[in-house]
């Protein structure tokens, strides 16, 4: 006869859908990773930008000269606040999973909302290269901005395809405690896309502005 304790594991939950859970630690240091890429890449930019005695340089590759050539804030502007309001749908599919009997036909709606914000948003993200006057590869400067806003988009593209595979799962079959989870998860993921690029946003199209 065994002396060995033995835990009775029968009455724990299948899954946790907060920061209990180890996904969702997984899903902070990848973060915490992406977060230290975009500081290097800041830092780069702060770099460049004192070896310039104008900032941006001046655009001397075509005809007209542009001696002060600030990115437009046009486009940039409008995709910043369209980032900003698709958190709202984002955060109400995020707080319905919470739920212990989550609305799966509100989660979707909540869920769709946001995908079609994040396509909209990555389409016009195409559009902002335009904005900043400049090809990827005619200075350091604009390589850098450039790799700022495809480094984003990218992100944009992930989460935007994550969370549409997480609404055709809703509508194919049961939202169960492991997807309500991940859709906390890419939650998280939405929030720091929108929160990391505000900063981003004022340095990049309003700082030359400025300084």
């Amino acid at each position: 006869m065994s002396g060995r304790m033995v835990i009775d594991a029968s009455q724990l939950p299948e899954g946790e859908t907060d920061h209990r859970s180890l996904i969702w630690w997984g899903n902070f240091l990848l973060l915490l990773v992406e977060t230290t890429v975009f500081g290097l890449l800041l830092a780069c930019y702060f770099y460049y930008r004192q070896n310039f005695s104008g900032f941006p340089p001046p655009r001397v590759h075509d005809l007209p000269v542009i001696y002060h050539p600030v990115p437009d804030l046009e486009l940039p502007s409008i995709n910043m606040m369209l980032l900003l309001v698709s958190c709202v749908p984002m955060f109400c599919a995020d707080r319905l999973c919470l739920k212990k009997d989550p609305n799966e036909r509100l989660v979707g709606l909540a869920l769709a909302v946001v995908v079609l914000f994040g396509f909209l948003i990555a389409g016009l993200r195409f559009a902002e290269f335009s904005s900043i006057h400049f090809k990827w590869n005619e200075n350091a400067y604009a390589s850098t901005v450039w790799l700022f806003l495809g480094m984003h988009l990218f992100h944009i593209f992930t989460g935007t395809l994550e969370l549409l595979l997480m609404l055709a799962w809703t509508c194919v079959k049961q939202l169960d405690v492991k997807h309500a989870r991940d859709i906390r998860v890419t939650a998280v993921y939405w929030y720091w896309l929108a929160g990391i690029w505000v900063p981003l946003y004022i340095i990049l199209f309003w700082g030359p502005r400025w300084f």
